[in-house]
């Protein structure tokens, strides 16, 4: 089983603010996607990366990418103005590797802004995927979540949290599956595996981590830094 990871980082990053992408912050004297490229490039379970970046800094990853000699990478693709298109955008590089030995026949979609992913976590995401052909990484979702009713806003009900989970990356999907999925999508989705749903492959879970933390405001550094110091 050969596994490549594509590892998308091209989003607006809005709510992060700041003179670059949230990805090449600084977060404990590292870029952010520095950290996270480490942890493919040191896991032999993994092949090769194709690293998705925004259209405007792909110089700016490449370098990170060649100062770093994360040999992984195999390729810096600009990626499109939602998840779903970055994704298939890295899906098209991909192909480019098909005639080389070692062929991908899974591939592994984890967020550049997801820099504490473990190989524990690489590891539990390909065991998972050898179930039905796609697997999560996913936590418990532990506060109180309530539905209302958007015209009054007033409560409606109270949802089980046993029956909840918070999804995180890695999403771990047989290659076949996921390019007929990005084949027959109409409409995007929020994650990769709400594509695999809806042409009705199940989907496993296998343990995240807290720590898993996705960057999104500049407080989300503050909490990577916490849980590397611990």
């Amino acid at each position: 089983m050969s596994v490549w990871a594509i590892v998308p980082t091209a989003g607006s990053g809005a709510r992060f603010g700041g003179p670059c992408p949230k990805p090449l912050a600084l977060c404990g004297g590292e870029s952010v996607i520095g950290r996270t490229l480490a942890v493919f490039q040191q896991s032999p379970l993994v092949a090769g990366v194709i690293l998705v970046a925004p259209a405007g800094w792909l110089k700016d990853y490449e370098d990170i990418v060649r100062g770093c000699a994360f040999s992984k990478v195999r390729a810096v693709v600009a990626g499109g103005e939602t998840r779903t298109q970055s994704v298939r955008n890295g899906l098209a590089a991909l192909a480019a590797f098909d005639r080389e030995p070692g062929r991908a026949d899974v591939v592994m979609i984890h967020d550049g802004v997801r820099p504490l992913v473990t190989a524990a976590m690489i590891a539990a995401g390909l065991k998972a995927v050898e179930e039905t052909g796609a697997s999560v990484a996913a936590v418990p979702v532990t506060p109180t979540i309530k539905t209302i009713d958007p015209r009054t806003q007033r409560v409606s009900g109270t949802l089980d949290r046993e029956l909840l989970r918070e999804i995180q990356t890695p999403q771990v999907f047989a290659r076949a599956l996921l390019e007929r999925a990005y084949r027959e999508d109409r409409d995007g989705a929020t994650d990769d595996a709400a594509l695999l749903e809806k042409i009705g492959v199940p989907v496993t879970i296998f343990p995240g981590h807290p720590a898993n933390v996705k960057i999104t405001t500049p407080q989300d550094i503050l909490a990577v830094e916490a849980f590397l110091k611990l």
